[in-house]
């Protein structure tokens, strides 16, 4: 009988992984792809999960016709609505089964290795998970216009905006501040012209300066990544206070936010012991036991 094959995928805003395994557990294969947020539309969505998962076929040496052989699980950014869960379930997709669920949930499973536990993720976005007696608890996901706090993209639009207060003369400007404000040629207006079509990813982009900033004392970054970390600290503690006990810190900012976090949180932070990708072939492995 031919063993089963499993894919994990952890579909991420800014780009898509994916991982074939055997039934036993065994790596075969890896690939990656382009941005998987569902916001972008299910079919953008399924080209990235597709494209990923070909590459992963083609490292595993498996023919792409195998695809249709594969039992995957799919952890995917943007999935709060339920609306689009349902779009993603009624895609006609090439997978043998499909089970899906947000990219947070995935990467909470991955973290505690299916255990109870919670994540708190500060990327360029921020949403927070935890699994607690086999329900799951989130906080945030909604998106930058709305939530996000704590994260890259958070940090750099606080910057800016106090660059350009600095700039008209109602707060002291800072080296950090100046250093923003070269950017758009020390007019407001460009900035403004730019935040008109600027995303959440452009104003990550200027987090690092910030970070940089901050740890070489310089007052308006000190201040921004005061209140990030302070922000960051609230959103943890109310995870911890719905009942998860163990709580990771990922994300691609979690490490330069992690410094400015208070310390009454601190007593709960664990190191993640795997990750998104870990998680959604436990999905969809999951998946295919019950359906047994």
């Amino acid at each position: 009988m031919t063993q089963k094959l499993f894919l994990g995928v952890d579909g991420g805003a800014t780009a898509c992984r994916a991982r074939i395994v055997d039934g036993e557990g065994r790596d075969l294969g890896d690939g990656s792809g382009g941005r998987a947020n569902t916001r972008l539309g299910i079919e953008r969505v399924f080209s990235a999960v597709v494209a990923a998962t070909e590459q992963a076929l083609q490292a595993a040496g498996l023919p792409r016709a195998r695809i249709a052989e594969l039992h995957a699980g799919l952890g995917l950014a943007g999935l709060s609505m339920s609306a689009d869960v349902a779009a993603v379930l009624a895609y006609r997709h090439p997978f043998a089964s499909l089970t899906v669920n947000t990219d947070a949930y995935a990467a909470c499973l991955g973290a505690h290795d299916g255990k109870d536990g919670g994540i708190f993720i500060f990327g360029t976005g921020s949403a927070g998970c935890a699994i607690v007696g086999g329900k799951t608890v989130t906080i945030g996901g909604w998106g930058f216009d709305l939530t996000d706090d704590g994260s890259g993209a958070r940090v750099g639009l606080a910057a800016l905006r106090r660059a350009i207060l600095g700039h008209e003369g109602v707060t002291a400007q800072t080296g950090l501040g100046r250093a923003l404000m070269a950017r758009f040629d020390n007019s407001p207006e460009r900035a403004v012209q730019w935040a008109e079509e600027a995303e959440p990813a452009d104003y990550g982009a200027l987090a690092p300066l910030v970070v940089e900033q901050a740890a070489a004392g310089d007052d308006m970054a000190v201040a921004v990544m005061r209140e990030a970390g302070s922000a960051g600290g609230r959103l943890i503690a109310a995870l911890r206070d719905k009942g998860a006990a163990r709580i990771a810190l990922l994300g691609g900012f979690a490490a330069e936010l992690e410094p400015w976090l208070p310390d009454g949180v601190r007593d709960c932070l664990v190191a993640p012991q795997g990750d998104a990708v870990d998680g959604a072939l436990l999905m969809a492995r999951r998946a295919q036991a019950e359906a047994a």
